[in-house]
């Protein structure tokens, strides 16, 4: 039995489009990231190169898609995927990185095309036909795709190595690496101070970005900076932003209590000399890496008010049996729940203090000798006494990942 050709075009478009639904799309997208991560080190501890790749996998996906079932062979990358390539170029990684992510993406829409396709198509003898003209269409958007972005690619890296901006780049990956290098040399190459004291922030938008230059202007108006506090900043990626503020004196009241609408902030502790300067710039990677898994959490996190909930989340399973066993009887997802919890972390926080307690909620001291009692009574056992650090660490870990069924509720 013979088939014509236009049977295994028609479910090229019929898959495609069903592909193209939101939810399809997000499942390719998964297979993307993942393979991809797989098979480029490289991106692996890099958090804004990540981002910037989810991005552009997103946006590629849905060009990609649209074009495999239009009549152009006109092919255009999306703004996102332009940014990707300046990233890597930033970064200062090969040009056979960019084409390993293409690669690894072709391969696996393809895949999973073929997959559906297997799955949907009744008729045997017309999948071949649809993996081939899927392949054909994909392999021209990929290659014309990575000619297009290595130009991009080139203009980054050549813009860069213009001035100073690929030496302090390279300086600052070196010192946050920890890798050896002579203060005074590295001091003189970012034209920033290193032996003195430092404060990290990582500054960024959620979603696609709309560049770096967006982000350094009124970071540097909100620092409440002195005269001798200077301010360096590194672009991460297309929509974030590495920076120190350093200089003798310089504290944690240099971070400003909120940011402009859509931006992000996440601030390390104060750090002197270049081991400052490296662990004050990973706290605050680390207190970024809170404020994007924890539903809810304020544009601005500091790393000392989320660093014991970041340090019990290396184990899910395991903390949230701890939290679970410590917090039974006030660990619901209701509001009457959430009160209690915050009203006993307080009173813990400020020694078992009544008015220490009702001042800092805000509240009379009688609310809080109620609430504790209450508490005491849901837990089954005196707040204060054995067990009291555990207490602590479980509020702790639930003010920042609060009960999963909280925003369900």
């Amino acid at each position: 039995m013979t088939t014509e050709p236009d049977d295994a075009d028609r479910w090229v478009h019929v898959l495609v489009t069903e592909t193209l639904a939101d939810d399809a799309v997000t499942a390719v997208v998964a297979r993307f990231d993942a393979a991809i991560a797989a098979d480029v080190a490289a991106l692996t501890v890099d958090r804004e190169l990540r981002r910037d790749l989810h991005a552009s996998n997103v946006a590629q996906a849905r060009a990609m898609l649209g074009w495999i079932v239009s009549d152009s062979d006109e092919v255009t990358p999306p703004p996102a995927a332009h940014e990707l390539a300046r990233t890597v170029a930033r970064r200062g990684l090969p040009l056979k990185v960019l084409m390993q992510i293409y690669r690894a993406g072709q391969t696996v829409l393809v895949r999973h095309v073929a997959e559906v396709a297997a799955d949907r198509v009744q008729d045997p003898t017309l999948v071949p036909g649809i993996q081939i003209r899927l392949l054909e269409r994909a392999s021209r958007w990929i290659s014309v795709s990575l000619e297009i972005l290595t130009d991009t690619y080139a203009e980054q890296r050549e813009r860069d190595l213009r001035g100073d901006v690929a030496r302090r780049v390279e300086t600052v990956q070196a010192l946050v690496r920890g890798d050896s290098l002579d203060d005074g040399v590295a001091a003189t190459r970012l034209g920033h101070p290193l032996r003195t004291t430092h404060l990290a922030l990582v500054a960024w938008v959620d979603g696609p970005g709309s560049g770096t230059t967006d982000l350094d202007a009124p970071l540097r108006d909100a620092l409440r900076t002195s005269p001798g506090h200077r301010v360096l900043t590194v672009s991460a990626g297309s929509g974030a932003l590495w920076a120190w503020v350093s200089g003798d004196g310089v504290s944690a009241d240099v971070t400003p209590d909120g940011v402009a609408d859509g931006v992000r902030l996440a601030v390390g502790t104060v750090g002197t000399g270049p081991d400052g300067f490296r662990r004050s710039h990973l706290e605050a990677l680390r207190a970024q890496s809170v404020a994007e898994s924890a539903p809810g959490t304020a544009p601005v996190v500091a790393y000392a008010d989320v660093e014991i909930a970041y340090l019990l989340a290396g184990r899910p399973d395991a903390v949230d049996a701890f939290v679970a066993r410590e917090l039974r009887g006030i660990d619901g997802a209701d509001v009457a729940s959430d009160r209690l919890r915050r009203t006993v972390a307080a009173y813990l926080r400020h020694d078992r203090s009544l008015d220490a307690a009702a001042r800092r909620l805000g509240v009379h001291r009688n609310t809080v000798r109620y609430r504790v009692r209450r508490a005491e009574e849901e837990l089954g056992r005196p707040i204060g006494g054995p067990g009291r650090l555990e207490l602590e660490l479980a509020l702790a870990y639930r003010r920042v990942f609060p009960n999963p069924d909280y925003y369900s509720t």
